[in-house]
């Protein structure tokens, strides 16, 4: 499965750092997390990037359920939004 994720963050955070974020909270069912977009420009305020990210999740024994996809996606963006406010 297959899911995006766009994250407002400092323009000075590194989208290493916020993949890295992200892969500290995922599950082990997280095989893939690229980053596809960066945006600088209206809408978004100064000295902000938005970051966005393309997250692969599988699982080689079984298919996984959309409701195991969105809990991994929640505890993802939770856990991004903590890491982030510490800055």
């Amino acid at each position: 499965m297959v899911r995006d994720v766009s994250i407002l963050v400092d323009d000075t955070l590194s989208a290493e750092t916020v993949r890295g974020t992200i892969r500290s909270a995922a599950p082990d069912t997280l095989m893939q997390v690229r980053e596809f977009d960066r945006y600088q420009g209206k809408g978004i305020p100064d000295g902000k990037v938005s970051l966005s990210f393309r997250l692969t999740f599988q699982s080689p024994e079984r298919t996984l359920t959309d409701d195991e996809v969105q809990a991994a996606m929640q505890r993802i963006v939770d856990c991004a939004r903590r890491a982030i406010f510490r800055q």
